[in-house]
């Protein structure tokens, strides 16, 4: 039983981690909030866990089509996050949830509700939010630790990468190379 347990675990966290129509999102966010605000992630994560809940009912309900939907939404993230500094605070939040969402209901795509073992849903719960405490940890070490310009700099152009990469990605979305 246990090791089941773990490898189901695994199995959901692993959807999120390797799977970079997913991940890449996600990553985007977490450089926003911290280019947003030092405790940036703290902040919205109560958005963003309401809306991973919200996506496992929402999976059930969409369809192929979420997972473009959700790679602009990645796209549009990593873009606020290149270009505008400090984003609004409605916006933060705004993408916490549709991003906890999102990344939820593209995992879940083609699955009936909770028809995936419970440790599953545990497993992308958890990749998930390491995804982004991973971008929002990361982006956050370099800009308390170096205090220059140029590190936020660095950090607006790591974002601009991740868009950059998410919009090939969309490319082959739409033409059918990705699913």
């Amino acid at each position: 039983m246990g090791a089941d347990s773990y490898e189901q675990f695994i199995e959901g966290a692993s959807v999120i981690l390797t799977y970079p129509a997913i991940l890449l999102p996600v990553l985007a966010l977490g450089l926003l909030l911290s280019l947003w605000h030092p405790e940036g992630l703290p902040s919205v994560w109560p958005i963003f866990l309401a809306g991973q809940v919200l996506g496992i009912f929402a999976a059930v309900a969409i369809g192929p089509e979420a997972l473009v939907a959700f790679i602009g939404l990645g796209v549009g993230t990593a873009a606020l996050a290149a270009l505008v500094s400090p984003v609004p605070r409605v916006a933060a939040y705004g993408l916490a949830g549709l991003t906890g969402c999102g990344a939820l209901s593209v995992a879940l795509e083609g699955h009936g509700l909770f028809e995936l073992p419970v440790f599953t849903h545990l497993g992308l719960l958890f990749g998930t939010n390491l995804a982004v405490a991973m971008g929002a940890g990361l982006a956050r070490l370099v800009l308390v630790r170096f205090d220059a310009g140029w590190v936020r700099i660095g950090v607006r152009v790591a974002a601009s990468w991740i868009g950059a990469i998410l919009l090939l990605v969309l490319a082959f979305a739409l033409s059918g190379g990705v699913s």
